[in-house]
């Protein structure tokens, strides 16, 4: 098999050599593993990393805009992830292992699109927005609709992440869990986040919560957050909640990582954690 590889070194090359039949590789923590296993058929990558486009971690007028080529090893080191987003920062902290953090990024880690999306969570409860390139422009996406299936995105052919960007949530708390597997690969069995908006303000409070590998794609259950929403809680609310979420959620009994009946208890276990961090 000929491949076919280039590494352009400015943003106007790259967008020029993104079509149809093009992979492109940052970390390729995922790419390579795909190719090894013969799972992609790849004849050309086009690699990103020297893009300074996709580099840095800033805060800007719109949020905390983080690029696309930014490893998990620098959100782990990054004081502004740890002022902006303690769940991005834990979520950041237990990816995979410490090579992997090294090589895998945040843009790579959302065009992937598993469904255990390490950072999938954590982006869908801060409702982030996906920055897009291509020749035509540039284009704004919610996060919450960017992944559309099992490693399927939005994305047209010709286009390329080029940042993250967590809008402002000033008073809050967030936090991230996950299950994982004590043998094999250091994935995601099951992981949600939180962001609760004025935490200590039971009538302003605003809940938001995610979950991975219990449907294609990072689940906000949103009948639940508007019964935890705007009100003191009681432990009979969490029920509640729970029921609702149960009824909506549709984990894979033939899942290699954690059966049904393990994600549903971790959710449990989540509410109950969430429940104790709002007690006055």
């Amino acid at each position: 098999m000929n491949l076919e590889y280039c590494k352009p070194q400015t943003l106007e090359d790259l967008l020029a050599e993104t079509r149809a039949g093009t992979h492109l590789m940052a970390g390729g923590t995922d790419l390579l593993v795909d190719m090894r296993s013969r799972k992609k058929t790849v004849q050309r990558i086009v690699d990103i990393k020297a893009i300074p486009e996709l580099r840095g971690i800033r805060e800007t007028k719109s949020g905390l805009e983080i690029g696309a080529c930014e490893t998990f090893t620098a959100l782990r080191e990054s004081p502004l992830v740890a002022a902006w987003s303690p769940a991005l920062r834990e979520c950041a902290d237990v990816m995979g292992c410490h090579e992997i953090r090294h090589r895998a990024t945040l843009g790579g880690n959302i065009c992937n699109s598993s469904p255990g999306c390490e950072s999938g969570v954590v982006l869908s409860v801060h409702e982030a927005q996906v920055r897009i390139a291509s020749t035509r422009g540039v284009r704004l996406v919610p996060f919450d609709t960017f992944a559309t299936g099992v490693n399927r995105t939005c994305l047209e052919p010709d286009e390329v992440v080029l940042s993250i960007i967590l809008p402002k949530a000033a008073d809050s708390l967030s936090f991230y869990r996950r299950i994982t597997r004590t043998a094999g690969m250091d994935l995601a069995c099951w992981n949600g986040a939180a962001l609760v908006l004025q935490p200590r303000i039971p009538a302003k409070r605003v809940v938001r919560i995610s979950f991975g590998t219990v449907m294609p794609t990072p689940y906000r259950p949103r009948a639940a957050e508007a019964l935890l929403s705007r009100r003191p809680l009681t432990p009979a609310d969490m029920d509640q909640a729970y029921d609702l979420i149960i009824r909506e959620i549709a984990p894979r009994a033939g899942s290699v990582r954690a059966s049904p009946a393990e994600k549903k208890r971790a959710i449990r276990n989540f509410l109950d954690e969430l429940l104790e961090r709002l007690a006055p």
